[in-house]
């Protein structure tokens, strides 16, 4: 949204923006910022103007407005805050979403700089942005089928060394044999991520390329292990020749 874009007689006052790391350029998709109830309220009663999309929410007033909402900028001595709701209508939000995320997110009416509701009206609205995390998990790569090698290894980098560990093989429930390997550490989930994840042959003088790029942890790959004696939330993903 640019300045072109506001409203006739309107003065913007908040502009937030939520960002996600799961998403390319962390712009969530679906996300919505919903006031709650004691925030909606003040919204009607001031006759503000809210324009809400993908994480970023702008707050106008009438420009005739700063003399009424400075008379309330200060709730039993303390400065008045506005909140909002964290809303998602994705419904793999919560796998790829860090648990301890927040849930809303909140702005002071008036910046404390602020010394008078002219003062107010001339100077550019308040800019803020959050940053929500994607979970970390372990990656679990379960390899299917004949990949024509004995000793094959898997790489964030396309070099002998190996970010991930060849576990015991699993059996399916289908009776398939699948190589096993997991991330030594944990790793964020993401629509594209930085990770470029190698397969490679290692049973060679030098590492031989078997898939320069793997396929990334998806949400509905999300499951919880028991393993030694441990119960953990991994993502399974599972790869064919």
């Amino acid at each position: 949204m640019t300045h072109r874009d506001r409203p006739m007689g309107w003065t913007p006052i908040l502009v937030m923006r939520v960002q996600h790391g799961y998403f390319a350029h962390h712009q969530p998709q679906h996300l919505r910022l919903v006031a709650t109830a004691e925030t909606a309220q003040f919204i009607r009663r001031h006759l503000l103007l809210e324009r809400s999309q993908a994480g970023e929410l702008w707050l106008h007033t009438p420009s005739d407005r700063f003399e009424p909402l400075w008379s309330e900028r200060l709730v039993n001595a303390q400065p008045r805050t506005l909140r909002w709701n964290i809303i998602s209508d994705d419904p793999d939000y919560g796998l790829y979403t860090d648990r301890r995320a927040p849930t809303w997110v909140e702005a002071p009416l008036v910046l404390p700089s602020v010394d008078s509701p002219e003062g107010w009206q001339k100077a550019q609205p308040q800019h803020l942005e959050y940053a929500i995390q994607p979970r970390q998990l372990t990656w679990k790569y379960l390899l299917l089928g004949d990949w024509q090698t004995d000793q094959p290894a898997l790489s964030l980098t396309e070099s002998a060394k190996t970010d991930f560990r060849h576990d015991e093989d699993e059996i399916l429930p289908n009776g398939q044999r699948a190589r096993v390997f997991r991330s030594s550490h944990r790793l964020p989930m993401g629509l594209t991520g930085p990770q470029r994840i190698a397969l490679l042959d290692m049973g060679g003088r030098t590492p031989r390329v078997l898939q320069a790029r793997m396929p990334l942890a998806a949400p509905r790959g999300l499951c919880l292990e028991k393993r030694h004696g441990r119960t953990r939330p991994v993502c399974e993903i599972f790869v064919h020749p």
